[in-house]
Order: structure tokens, then C-alpha cells, then sequence
């Protein structure tokens, strides 16, 4: 039986979920959803939530061929275990931005996006970055959705430190005891910060959502800029902000230019995700890739994440997803 089961811990089926049951039933494919709470891994077996005619009913199943599961919370460790021995999960982790960016690094293959970093030890790994840059930006390893992200700059003697609702300016011994006292743990990175900005002054990036299709391979699902509407640091749409047709802001933005940043950008999307999968020794299935462009049109890569939101394009997602287990299902 062609199963597959989408594994998230939230309880009730979502949008998501109920886009992906409509393609799977046009290809006869037995789609159901699950939550932690409902798997009994004692007799391998899943209190299901099917869609049918409408409406989500509950039936107990086995084990699924494909698991598509959100990244696995520690609580739920024993639970991802036993899945795997029976079903192929979709979803693999990439590590933190710290391990991230090392690898792409020490690989050599990235010198087209990679903006220079250093993890954050102690207070000079800042102090050398804002002498080098003037205007740096530091935030956690670990994503947050775009929360605790700040910006230095330095005017003479002043130390202007920035998050997206307000500008403080501090003196040199002020700026040491906050470096002491917030950001050397948890751990920060550190990078020039880069000018990535609307014409309005608004602070944008450019996701590159793709996926892996019917034949295993990458595929770009969507192209859309992120813009941080009254911010002055982050895009993050979780923190307040918005999305645009990529063409049009483009065009607004960037004049006759626009067409050779939006082929650079598509050029990415065909090459990044197997230069980036190839630093890893399982299958990656998603990735969200965010990238800066600052007004002379220069790229830089801001941050790689797997598993990528889709609420705005619900059905396109959904579509390359069942393409991807259509795969997955060949290799049962």
C-alpha cells in the first residue's frame, strides 16, 4: 500500500495538510495525519486522521512507507527511532548556523554567496569584525525566526547598537559589559552587515524555497522577497513583515538591473541545493535559502534552513511534496 503520514505536534490538521491529502488523492495515494501522541510504538501502530469527504476521521493504521515529519524535538527522540525502522522520513537536520557556515567554508564551493563570519568566543572576535566592516551584524546559532538579531556600527567614538524597533548609542566600555553581558551565551555569529534594503529604507531578503521532485532532484517551488515592513534589521514575515511577486519588486528596486539579478537568482535555485546537500551524508528534502542584495545587486547568503514555511503558496508546495513521495515510493 502506497502510505505515507505527515507527522507534526500540533494536533489538529492544518492548511498544509489538508492541501497535501487533495494532491495525494489524485494519485491514489493513502495520505493520513498524525501527532506524537498518537503513534503506540509498543504494537507499531498510528491513530490516523484521514481526509475524506470533507472532513478529518479517524482510523488505526500501521506504520506508513514515508513519513513527512517536522525536525524532530528531543522529547520525541524515542518516537523518530522506532519510525524510521519501518518508514523513510522526509525531513533530515542541517545542524545550527555555527556548523552551517563552517561547512560551507571549509568546502570551497560557496565563494559565489558566503558573506566572511566568525563565531562569537570572546569580545574581540566583535571588536576585529567592527574595525574590519565598521557596521556588523551578530545573531544566534540557532534560528529564532529573526528574534535577537542586532546591528554595530561604529561613528567615531560612539557605538550604535540597532535591533528592529530601536537605535541606542553607547560609549566603548558601555559596548564592552553588553557584549560581556548578552552576547557570548548563548552563542552568536558575527558578520558584516549587509545593506540589503528597499528603496524605502525597509530591510528585505530573497528566499529561494525548493524541493525535491517526482525524480529526486531539485526543484524550485518559489522565488519571493521578504521585507520588514517598519523594521530596521530583520524580513522575518513571523516578526511583521510582508512578501512581493519577485518581478515587480525587482523592477521597483533595482531599475535595468533587474533582470540579471533575478537570472543570478535563479541560477541558484538550480545550483545551490546540490552543492549544499552534498556537504551531508543523508538526503535533505527542503530548503529554505535567504540571500541579501545590496544596491550594487551583490548576493549574499544570510541563512540555510530546512524545512521551509509555505503559507503563501500552499498548493504549489503541496504539489512538488507528493511529486517528492511519488519518488520516495518507487524506492520502497
Amino acid at each position: 500500500m502506497n502510505s505515507v503520514g505527515m507527522l507534526r505536534t500540533n494536533k489538529r490538521p492544518l492548511i498544509l495538510a489538508r492541501s497535501v491529502a487533495y494532491v495525494c488523492q489524485h494519485y491514489q495515494i493513502n495520505f493520513f495525519y498524525f501527532s506524537p501522541e498518537d503513534v503506540d510504538t509498543k504494537n507499531k501502530k498510528i491513530n490516523a486522521q484521514f481526509f475524506e469527504k470533507g472532513k478529518w476521521i479517524r482510523k488505526k493504521v500501521d506504520y506508513p512507507c514515508i513519513v513527512d515529519n517536522e525536525p524532530m524535538k528531543s522529547v520525541n527522540k524515542e518516537l523518530y527511532a522506532s519510525l524510521k525502522e519501518d518508514s523513510i522520513l522526509t525531513t533530515n537536520p542541517i545542524g545550527g548556523k555555527s556548523k552551517v557556515f563552517r561547512m560551507l567554508e571549509n568546502s570551497g564551493l560557496f565563494e559565489d554567496v558566503l558573506i566572511p563570519y566568525v563565531l562569537v568566543e570572546k569580545t574581540d572576535d566583535v571588536l576585529l569584525f567592527l574595525k574590519r566592516y565598521n557596521k556588523i551584524l551578530l545573531k544566534p546559532v540557532f534560528s529564532n525566526q529573526g528574534r535577537n538579531i542586532i546591528v554595530i556600527e561604529q561613528l567615531g567614538d560612539v557605538y550604535r547598537l540597532m535591533d528592529d524597533n530601536v537605535a541606542t548609542e553607547y560609549s566603548y566600555a558601555e559596548l564592552i559589559d553588553i557584549l560581556n553581558l548578552k552576547y557570548l551565551n548563548p552563542t552568536y555569529i558575527c558578520q558584516p552587515f549587509i545593506e540589503s534594503k528597499t528603496k524605502e529604507g525597509s530591510p528585505f531578503d530573497v528566499r529561494l524555497h525548493v524541493r525535491k521532485n517526482e525524480n529526486g532532484e531539485w526543484q524550485k517551488v518559489k522565488i519571493y522577497p521578504r521585507i520588514g515592513m517598519g523594521k530596521n534589521i530583520t524580513s522575518n514575515i513571523s516578526q511583521g513583515g510582508g512578501i512581493s511577486p519577485i518581478v515587480p519588486f525587482l523592477q521597483s528596486n533595482f531599475g535595468g538591473e533587474w533582470k540579471k539579478i533575478k537570472d543570478k537568482l535563479e541560477l541558484l535555485c538550480r545550483t545551490f541545493p546540490n552543492r549544499f546537500e552534498s556537504l551531508y551524508n543523508y538526503n535533505l528534502d527542503a530548503l529554505g535559502i535567504d540571500l541579501g542584495v545590496d544596491s550594487k545587486g551583490n548576493i549574499g547568503l544570510f541563512e540555510v534552513n530546512t524545512y521551509p514555511g509555505q503559507q503563501f503558496f500552499y498548493a504549489e508546495d503541496a504539489e512538488v511534496r507528493v511529486a517528492y513521495y511519488r519518488y520516495l515510493l518507487q524506492l520502497k
